[in-house]
């Protein structure tokens, strides 16, 4: 049975309603990820996540649907010195997600999950989240899934500084599952990381390090396996921690 909220007639989505099913959006963005990757990587991303959690979460009988993903966002300008960012403005993209869970909140669905697979948008996202809250007193719940598979991507990844941009963790994600979009013969390491670690985060990698190729990372360390092995942990943290979140 589809779990995709758009395949859905109306009487089913009056079902879902009365069942309290949570409403997952995937949230995803389209720009450059280097010459080896497509440029709809963080949206491909936010669709195997969501598609692996709602099959999990289903398993455990907790009722869910599925938006299809945002696939345009915000994006600093550096990224559009290449081809394939369609930059959608802050308040713009923070608008149309308001739209989406108001009107979601408005047919009577209380729980509203998003999954932020794009790292321009964690403070959009979560304002909007605190918006919704002042508007419809009910709290929705953000979810990072890169976030959620660190502990397992840092044991097992190979590059010692880790992925920003187009790195070890993307490529193997899309390798992992869209293997014939990677071009492994665009591989370059000439943008792996090198700035100061101390400063990544409180500054934005792409303010510390020039970028030649559009990317923060070391693609070359990239292996199917990780990518699995990724999906895999920030799925089983995102189905827990989501759990939690309906019982609220």
């Amino acid at each position: 049975m589809s779990f995709y909220f758009g395949e859905k007639s109306w009487p089913e989505l009056e079902e879902a309603i009365k069942k309290n099913t949570l409403v997952i959006i995937p949230v995803g963005t389209t720009e450059e990820h280097g010459r080896h990757l497509p440029v709809e990587t963080d949206a491909m991303i936010a669709t195997l996540y969501s598609d692996a959690i709602a099959e999990e979460l289903i398993q455990d009988n907790v009722p869910v649907l599925l938006t299809r993903p945002i696939y345009y966002g915000y994006s600093m300008d550096i990224v559009t010195r290449w081809p394939g960012c369609l930059k959608i403005r802050t308040r713009v993209f923070m608008d149309y997600v308001y739209d989406m869970i108001d009107n979601l909140m408005k047919m009577g669905f209380k729980k509203v999950a998003l999954l932020d697979c794009h790292g321009n948008h964690d403070g959009l996202l979560r304002t909007v989240m605190r918006e919704i809250a002042d508007a419809h007193g009910k709290f929705i719940c953000t979810l990072a899934p890169s976030k959620l598979s660190k502990d397992v991507y840092n044991q097992l990844k190979k590059d010692p500084e880790g992925d920003i941009h187009g790195g070890e963790w993307e490529t193997s994600m899309i390798l992992a599952y869209r293997p014939e979009l990677v071009n492994q013969n665009e591989y370059t390491s000439v943008d792996a990381i090198k700035c100061n670690n101390e400063l990544r985060g409180p500054v934005s990698t792409w303010g510390l390090q020039d970028t030649k190729t559009g990317l923060y990372g070391d693609p070359t360390y990239a292996t199917a396996e990780l990518g699995k092995a990724c999906l895999e942990a920030g799925t089983k943290e995102s189905v827990r921690i989501l759990k939690e979140f309906m019982k609220l």
